[in-house]
């Protein structure tokens, strides 16, 4: 194979490598950045430990954010990372039920009935 047909095939792999990982990455780190410099007292938003929270003050880089009645925490700005709207429209398509195969009334066979010792 020709250098020239090298050098292409390795330019091509990197704008592929571009392509799949670094730009997706980049356009999600704008959004949430957006996020986070819109802030408004009242908003629900989820941190990226999963907590949720109703923000009660803004600050220039933290956020009092009341998880509880009369429980405010305060946190970076940073570590918020989304809506508590957005979080439940990802979440509405999801399906609740259980997954297949793991119904415990359709498997138990011969010998497999009654709660198990984790059970009890």
């Amino acid at each position: 194979m020709p250098a020239y047909a090298q050098l292409l095939v390795i330019l091509a792999a990197m704008i592929g490598f571009w392509a799949i990982v670094m730009r997706p990455a980049r356009n999600q780190q704008k959004r949430v950045q957006e996020l986070q410099n819109s802030l408004e007292v009242g908003q629900e938003v989820v941190l990226s430990s999963g907590i949720f929270g109703t923000v009660r003050a803004l600050s220039e880089g933290r956020v009092e954010l009341e998880v509880a009645p009369g429980t405010v925490l305060t946190v970076a700005r940073q570590v918020v990372v989304r809506r508590v709207s957005e979080f439940e429209d990802t979440a509405t398509g999801k399906d609740t039920g259980t997954p297949t195969g793991t119904d415990q009334s359709a498997s138990e066979g011969p010998g497999e009935s009654g709660p198990t010792k984790a059970e009890d």
